[in-house]
């Protein structure tokens, strides 16, 4: 199935019967930790007054300067905010975090172009082979791909014009399914799926003209980490960031053949009105540094804080001037940065979204609020459910425990 991100539309606008309340963990308020548990489950039974087979549950942790909280609702007993998922595209934000970590250490020029030399080297960020041959490849910058801004097309999100020469065995297909229909244990890397964008000369745009979502990008940007640390993708932001950030529950699976979870966690699942499936386990080499991330709420939430506040692996000027700092043009009220957004009356974070799985996590430094949800369903049942899931499941429980830990 073709793995979707929701970035674009969010930004423009155990299998369960019943709501069961799970173990909470709270280390201070009890009448909040009761006003959050509420809420959750109205969320949950408010989404299956309309769809009452939803197999599908809701965590959420929340961090203020006054405590912090865990609750869940119809995700089983004995929860805690340890349990495992897949975080999907809040993966960038680590992806941009090792850039801006490299860049920190004087080894990486986000400014630079892909094609230039790395810094007391003799090689360029990305190999100037046929594989790395993408329209305008002299041009592109580093920070561009962090920000969407090359133009890269998105070859894990759309399907391939059926524009490319019939040559071309994929043409007009979707390049993933293509290749798992033959092989389904197929092993995807960076040079295969930049490769097919350099094939077939695709391209959005200009570097620097517009944005564009594209998880290729970041596959391009996970590229660069490894050439200019020496280091897999998965070693590097492992021992830089997971491990000196203390995220005993965090991994970044990279091989085909990585396909579980580790326990404690939850269920994936994907709903339609005919038939429900167990889709826990994925090959995730296709989203390596753009998706692969399986973490828990209590790490993912831990992450984001002290990075946001300056307190963990970049220094604040990184934080400040770089990671956070709003495209030139971009609405005050939301924009894309390094691989973190911004939304209005929220603060900064990002969603993902992977086959199972819909989260979001946010924080907000001017208040002290931080917050991690997730759903483990995708309800297929209509052509809008998933984005009504992001938005009145995952987000508004994000914006609801905001308005009340405040």
């Amino acid at each position: 199935m073709k793995i979707f991100n929701l970035f674009f539309l969010v930004i423009t606008l155990a299998v369960i019967t019943s709501c069961t309340k799970t173990e909470s963990v709270s280390t201070t308020d009890p009448l909040i930790q009761q006003k959050l548990q509420t809420m959750a489950d109205k969320l949950l039974s408010d989404y299956k007054v309309k769809c009452p087979e939803y197999p599908g549950g809701l965590a959420l942790k929340v961090i203020s300067n006054n405590g912090s909280w865990f609750v869940s609702s119809g995700l089983g007993n004995g929860i805690t905010d340890q349990i495992h998922f897949r975080a999907a595209s809040n993966t960038k934000l680590f992806t941009s975090t090792a850039i801006l970590l490299l860049a920190q250490q004087g080894k990486l020029n986000i400014d630079a172009v892909i094609s230039d030399i790395i810094p007391g080297t003799a090689i360029t960020y990305v190999p100037l082979t046929a594989s790395y041959q993408v329209p305008f490849r002299d041009q592109i910058t580093i920070r561009q791909l962090l920000q969407h801004r090359a133009g890269i097309f998105d070859v894990t999100n759309e399907n391939i014009p059926d524009t490319v020469p019939t040559s071309v065995p994929y043409s007009g297909k979707y390049y993933i399914s293509y290749v798992l229909d033959s092989d389904s244990q197929h092993n995807f890397t960076f040079d295969e799926l930049v490769g097919v964008n350099a094939e077939c000369h695709l391209s959005y745009f200009k570097p620097g003209e517009s944005y564009h979502y594209s998880n290729t990008g970041y596959s391009i940007l996970g590229k660069i980490i490894e050439r200019v640390s020496g280091q897999s993708y998965q070693q590097f932001v492992m021992e830089h960031i997971v491990q000196p950030m203390e995220m005993t529950n965090t991994s970044l699976p990279y091989l085909s053949s990585d396909r579980t979870i580790p326990a404690p966690f939850a269920k994936g699942y994907t709903y339609t009105s005919d038939n429900t499936i167990d889709v826990t386990e994925s090959n995730m080499s296709v989203n390596v540094a753009e998706g692969n991330l399986i973490t828990t709420p209590g790490d993912l939430s831990k992450f984001l804080r002290a990075l946001i506040e300056g307190n963990g692996v970049l220094l604040p000027f990184w934080v400040n001037q770089v990671l956070l700092a709003p495209p030139a043009g971009s609405s005050p009220a939301g924009w894309y940065g390094c691989g973190i957004f911004y939304s209005m009356n929220l603060g900064f974070g990002h969603n993902g979204a992977h086959e199972g799985y819909l989260s979001r996590m946010v924080t907000d430094p001017d208040t002290g609020f931080t917050a991690v949800a997730f759903t483990n369903t995708w309800d297929l049942s209509t052509e809008s459910a998933m984005v009504e899931q992001l938005t009145f499941i995952v987000d508004e429980a994000c914006y609801r425990a905001k308005s009340i830990v405040q």
